[in-house]
């Protein structure tokens, strides 16, 4: 059934998003062909349009399908390839998925200006430029928010839920940006755990190791 899996991402220290979408499927161990648009020669859209209905990265096709955005991408991928038969994405709990899930729509939306002052190629310059008061308030609050789940966890390992989950996968980036741009983290004491753990999870990694041997773009 996977075997027609194609997700379409932009360039890997450049697309957040696309990051997401990617590290959904090497949690659930498909396998898929990876396609890359670079975002900085597509300015018009034109070659994103060509595969996705909101001409935005990324996008999986599946039989037929066109699935784009993170999120959706995780939910498609739950009901396609469902736990036992490949690791699930959400949490077994129903109390606790509800939490991953509105962790995982919080992080969809919102912390606009972080994204805006710790872009995420901003992250692999040599020394990112300083972020912006509003960026660092919603640090404060992603923090905040990682740190409360993290301290109402049930079940063992090392992640928001203990087992990896689409909740880590939302926020494996932001992790990225926190990190790079070495936000203070005094008053969220159990995140810098957390946030290496991320950080080491293979799939992060192996994307992470491809993102810094690409040249870094301090604009695109």
């Amino acid at each position: 059934m996977s075997d027609d899996l194609v997700l379409y991402i932009g360039e890997k220290n450049i697309s957040s998003w696309s990051m997401r979408g990617w590290l959904a499927l090497r949690h659930k161990g498909l396998a898929f062909d990876e396609r890359t648009i670079e975002l900085r020669r597509d300015k018009d859209r034109a070659e994103r349009r060509r595969v996705s209905p909101t001409g935005r990265v990324p996008v999986l096709r599946h039989e037929g399908r066109a699935i784009p955005d993170s999120l959706a991408i995780i939910e498609y991928l739950e009901e396609a390839f469902p736990p036992p038969g490949h690791p699930a994405l959400w949490p077994r709990d129903a109390g606790e998925r509800a939490h991953a899930r509105w962790l995982a729509a919080t992080m969809h939306s919102g912390f606009v200006k972080l994204r805006e002052s710790m872009s995420f190629n901003l992250c692999f310059l040599p020394k990112p430029p300083a972020a912006s008061p509003e960026a660092l308030q919603e640090a404060d609050e992603m923090l905040r928010l990682l740190q409360e789940a993290l301290a109402a966890r049930k079940e063992p390992g090392p992640f928001l839920f203990g087992a990896f989950s689409a909740a880590d996968i939302m926020y494996a980036p932001a992790i990225v940006r926190l990190t790079s741009f070495r936000v203070p983290t005094a008053h969220a004491p159990a995140t810098p755990v957390y946030m290496e753990a991320v950080l080491s999870y293979a799939p992060v990694k192996r994307w992470m190791d491809a993102a810094r041997a690409l040249p870094p773009r301090e604009t695109y």
